[in-house]
């Protein structure tokens, strides 16, 4: 019965070991200190050498160890110290004083240690949860937002897709009402693929999983395609590109680079009246290319110009979307290692540029050479 009971009693931590093995290493260091800088003419002294030993114990080990030092430290003064030498005997009361002294002080100081190092840990527990806390509080409010925005943004372009494709069920339908109807229907599918497709982008930059594939590509052809895609939006609008008098070839992610373009100007289709125009600008700088968005609308309000980027962040004029565009248009420049503000322009509306490096050498297009394009609406 008595073999069980020992047996169920817990092994001691290896830490805890290791705390006294240190007090069995410092205090004879401790000795060999004081025997060489002080020697027996400066018990004070040596005193206080034996103290430092037993706080840096307790500092690092806790109360158990810094007892079992203070107590080795005791011994080894009296052993070294103390004539009669190298005896535990004491030929003079008073050095029971010193002793009882020497040892209440090394216990006092162990025991603020420990009050220290417990305060600390309690503190940095705090933080920690505070910080757990904080987090779950961000999470939440995240996913609240996200839960609302895409709630909003699903349901409104479900219902005009429902009510169209209710009305092309009834009979007696013109075909002009048809026809438009069935433009409709397929505006709001648009819709809502753009949406989700920011939602799997964003998935992706939360996640770091944008891949960039840097190639040697053409930066008229980039600018071009995401025109293309845009068409139907910046319907009506007159569209500047200035870009490198030259065809110019530019190492980055064609497919990734197009969709910061598209974003961006699918917020100035956006955001800004209708008829004003959209210029789009490149420049070569040295080691890498920069390339600009402008518009004529409100423009960014001081003070928002990070805030723009931030998730489900909206405009002033909020016209639907989940406001992500912005947010996927910066974690895909920064994969490439690159940055993008957003600022006012000069004479009303916002730029939005974005800087991309460049490295190695472009090969040499032959072409002819490029003039500034005005698209007319």
């Amino acid at each position: 019965m008595e073999a069980s009971v020992h047996e169920a009693e817990p092994a001691r931590p290896p830490e805890a070991w290791r705390g006294f093995f240190a007090s069995a290493v410092v205090v004879p260091l401790a000795t060999a200190a004081a025997f060489a800088l002080l020697g027996r003419q400066y018990l004070a002294d040596v005193v206080m050498v034996y103290l430092v030993g037993t706080v840096l114990v307790s500092m690092r080990y806790g109360y158990g160890p810094s007892v079992a030092a203070a107590v080795l430290s005791v011994v080894a003064f009296n052993f070294f110290f103390i004539p009669p030498y190298y005896t535990l005997a004491v030929s003079d009361l008073r050095h029971v004083v010193t002793f009882a002294v020497m040892f209440l002080v090394a216990v006092l100081i162990s025991g603020l240690t420990k009050r220290v190092r417990d305060q600390a840990s309690a503190a940095r527990r705090l933080g920690e949860e505070a910080q757990r806390a904080e987090l779950r509080a961000e999470s939440e409010r995240l996913r609240s937002a996200l839960l609302s925005s895409v709630s909003h943004d699903l349901r409104t372009p479900l219902a005009v897709v429902t009510g169209a494709a209710g009305t092309l069920l009834q009979e007696g339908l013109d075909r002009d009402v048809r026809r438009e109807l069935t433009e409709t229907i397929l505006q709001e599918a648009e819709r809502l693929d753009r949406l989700v497709r920011n939602l799997l982008d964003m998935t992706r930059v939360e996640a770091g999983r944008i891949q960039v594939k840097s190639e040697w590509h053409s930066l008229e052809e980039v600018v071009g395609s995401a025109l293309a895609r845009v068409e139907g939006v910046l319907e009506g609008r007159a569209i500047e590109t200035r870009l490198p008098s030259e065809p110019t070839l530019v190492s980055l992610d064609p497919i990734l680079v197009e969709q910061v373009l598209v974003n961006l100007l699918e917020n100035a289709g956006k955001y800004t009246p209708a008829g004003t125009p959209i210029a789009i600008s490149a420049a070569m700088l040295e080691g890498a290319v920069e390339i600009a968005v402008a518009d004529r609308g409100p423009g960014v309000r001081p003070g928002d110009e990070r805030q723009v980027f931030e998730k489900f962040h909206r405009g002033r004029q909020d016209r639907g979307g989940a406001g992500l565009g912005l947010a996927i248009c910066e974690g895909i420049v920064r994969a490439h290692g690159g940055r993008i503000r957003a600022e006012a322009r000069s004479g009303g509306g916002a730029v939005f540029t974005f800087t991309l490096p460049t490295s190695g050498v472009a090969p040499v297009v032959p072409g002819e050479v490029a003039e500034p394009i005005v698209t007319e609406p």
